[in-house]
């Protein structure tokens, strides 16, 4: 199994890493489909280091489904 990284652009277009606290937050957000695991806020920021985002953001309100969710992968 292959896993890998979703980033997101921001309402105003900031690249940034997304992150859950909780797999009910991340459920709420993107779905009952999405596939996770845990990771370490530090770990997170190491993947990220050399992709220029703006930051993490934790917890992001609103929804994305299907499409609208690979068209806001960076």
């Amino acid at each position: 199994m292959t896993q890998s990284l979703r980033l997101f652009r921001t309402v105003n277009g900031t690249r940034t890493a997304v992150a859950f606290s909780t797999p009910a937050r991340l459920t709420t957000v993107l779905g009952t489909d999405q596939r996770w695991i845990h990771l370490s806020e530090s770990a997170l920021r190491r993947m990220v280091d050399d992709l220029h985002l703006e930051g993490i953001v934790v917890d992001p309100s609103g929804s994305f489904s299907g499409r609208t969710a690979e068209h806001q992968a960076a």
